[in-house]
């Protein structure tokens, strides 16, 4: 069924303000149908305030909303005030917009699980790293064979553009140092991402099918505060790069003119969102501490596993000799004062 969009005019009776209320879904297709009502209300004289009030938006699809912002944004007049936007938070998400299928050939096709191809969470781990999370179930024969295949060289270019996003965020990471890093020629890694905004897209492809491989699982998740902890080290370990990649992107995005601001806030929203819904099932069946809003122990866990992320590219870094970091054991310290455990027995 296709997706459709609505907009209420809301104009006051001085022509001083402008409200433009949107509903249904936005998204790649149906944000175009909003820009010649923008236009429209931009000729009134004199010039009013307008407000695009996405509040009420089914869902909002980033490859809608960031497209919109950008064609607005250029279709202002010198002096023109800027429009005002009321989104709502989190951003409602279609699921068809974090991690959808797309056609053979993509760049998505290379992160599908069970498709001998190596999943994200594998692709955004430096080869040769030690993994201080639990040990998986040993594969299969055959998804040995799938997944010991080698990478191919854009998967190579991924995973060496992850790293140095990690380590020097966009802005301090340059085309020619990502090709360095990963030992190809700037050519060569031009001819697969002909940009760095387009490479730094599929970086964040890949944190948002290692996000949609947390959410699939969040039943099992919050089934107990145990299989919480176990989820804690397994998907957020502060060491791990997909988390300090979402760390490192996620703080620079305070910028207004980062080119991944909006895709990072979602991430973000949705790895409370995943948190909150275990505290709030907690809370329901009497194991979350009394008083404790489950949106803040949410906030608070998500911000602890950022916090450890960049200590351990930083004060780890400094550190020799013996010391007590404990990231994993400090993340499952906090979430157990949150729960009270049930009993085994």
């Amino acid at each position: 069924m296709p997706h459709t969009l609505s907009v209420t005019v809301h104009v006051d009776l001085d022509l001083q303000e402008v409200q433009l209320a949107v509903a249904g879904c936005l998204t790649a297709e149906t944000h175009l149908s909003l820009l010649p009502i923008v236009r429209q209300a931009r000729g009134l004289e004199p010039a009013p305030r307008i407000t695009l009030d996405l509040t009420g938006a089914e869902h909002i699809d980033l490859d809608g909303l960031v497209p919109l912002r950008h064609a607005l944004e250029r279709d202002a007049a010198a002096g023109t005030e800027p429009l005002g936007y009321r989104l709502p938070d989190p951003l409602p998400v279609c699921r068809r917009t974090i991690a959808a299928p797309r056609a053979a050939g993509t760049a998505d096709e290379l992160f599908l699980d069970g498709a001998g191809r190596e999943t994200p969470l594998a692709l955004l781990r430096s080869p040769g790293a030690a993994s201080r999370t639990p040990a998986a179930p040993a594969p299969t024969a055959e998804a040995s064979e799938r997944t010991s295949r080698p990478r191919t060289r854009r998967e190579e270019i991924l995973a060496g553009a992850a790293e140095m996003f990690a380590e020097h965020g966009y802005h301090g990471a340059s085309l020619r140092d990502i090709s360095r890093h990963i030992g190809i020629s700037h050519p060569g890694l031009m001819h697969h991402f002909s940009s760095k905004d387009i490479l730094l897209d599929s970086v964040i492809d890949l944190l948002e099918t290692h996000a949609q491989r947390i959410l699939d699982q969040v039943e099992t998740m919050h089934t107990d505060p145990a299989a919480m902890l176990q989820a804690l080290s397994v998907h957020w370990d502060p060491a791990a790069l997909p988390t300090q990649l979402l760390a490192t992107l996620g703080a620079e995005s305070v910028s207004g003119d980062h080119p991944g601001r909006f895709r990072m806030a979602r991430l973000r929203r949705v790895h409370e969102h995943v948190f909150e819904q275990c505290f709030t099932d907690f809370a329901q069946r009497m194991l979350l501490r009394p008083g404790l809003d489950p949106a803040f122990a949410s906030r608070a866990i998500l911000g602890l596993v950022l916090n450890l992320a960049v200590r351990e590219r930083t004060v780890r870094t400094m550190q020799s000799g013996a010391h007590d970091d404990a990231p994993v054991e400090e993340l499952a310290r906090l979430a157990r004062s949150f729960v009270q455990m049930e009993d085994s027995h």
